[in-house]
């Protein structure tokens, strides 16, 4: 039995010229499958008891008048994550989540990819339930948009990856000279790490997705997060702490009412 679950998504988008050989031709395929023009119907990994809304194996879009595209990579980050949630367990307690061997099989699968395909990497991260803030430091606010769903709005930021990396480059600057938590400044730390392991044209998305549907939609008109953290990140520049932790907590409270709902899951 599985449970989709509202998941909110950060995409990387490269021309597909951009991409390295073996990926280009897989991609390649994809984006040829018969089920839909750019669109192929996944096989699902996960817990089985939990799965996200995604069903796309290649998004796309075109900037410039350039097709860009971002591999999902589904079972590569499936097998990224069954050993990340090995390591957050206490020994032998992952096992009791899957069949006799699974782990093992997984780490060996995992260890022949980066070995045959050292380059491959996640283009995408999901989040359930919420969107990290650290994600909207790749954006500004006048980047977002609002768009109409099927049955709900839903909000997108869109910028180059030449602009995302500026920022969040600029937004470390400030955070480690700052009073922030260690904890902040290292998952920032990861995302700028996770953004320098691509070439330099791309773009990168923030997409809401379903995530979108845990709230109204006037709680979506007033979300303004991209800007809340900016501002909280240019009043610690400026040394107005007291500023600063406004902004971030009600860029935090609106998420943390979102994030409950992964604790009631």
């Amino acid at each position: 039995m599985t449970t989709t679950i509202a998941c909110a998504y950060l995409r990387v988008y490269r021309p597909l010229d951009e991409l390295p050989a073996l990926e280009r031709k897989l991609v390649t395929e994809a984006l040829r499958a018969p089920a839909a023009i750019g669109v192929a119907e996944l096989r699902r990994y996960g817990l089985g008891l939990l799965e996200p809304d995604e069903r796309s194996e290649v998004y796309e879009l075109t900037h410039d008048g350039v097709r860009h595209v971002c591999p999902a990579h589904t079972r590569l980050r499936s097998l990224i994550g069954m050993m990340a949630f090995e390591r957050s367990m206490p020994d032998g307690i992952a096992q009791l989540f899957f069949g006799p061997g699974v782990i093992s099989d997984a780490r060996r699968e995992l260890d022949e990819i980066h070995t045959t395909q050292p380059e491959l990497r996640p283009h995408l991260v999901q989040s359930p339930w919420h969107v990290p803030l650290r994600w909207f430091v790749c954006f500004e606010d006048a980047e977002r948009r609002i768009e109409q769903g099927d049955d709900h709005l839903r909000i997108r930021y869109r910028t180059t990856l030449r602009e995302a990396r500026q920022r969040v480059q600029r937004a470390l600057d400030v955070l480690k000279g700052g009073v922030v938590h260690p904890s902040i400044v290292g998952m920032v730390y990861e995302l700028h790490e996770w953004l320098s392991g691509f070439g330099r044209p791309g773009m990168i998305e923030l997409d809401y997705a379903s995530v979108s549907m845990l709230f109204e939609d006037e709680e979506l008109a007033d979300d303004h997060s991209a800007s809340d953290v900016w501002s909280a990140i240019y009043a610690l520049a400026d040394g107005d702490g007291m500023k600063s932790g406004l902004y971030y907590q009600r860029a935090n409270e609106r998420w943390s009412r979102a994030r409950g709902r992964e604790r009631l899951n």
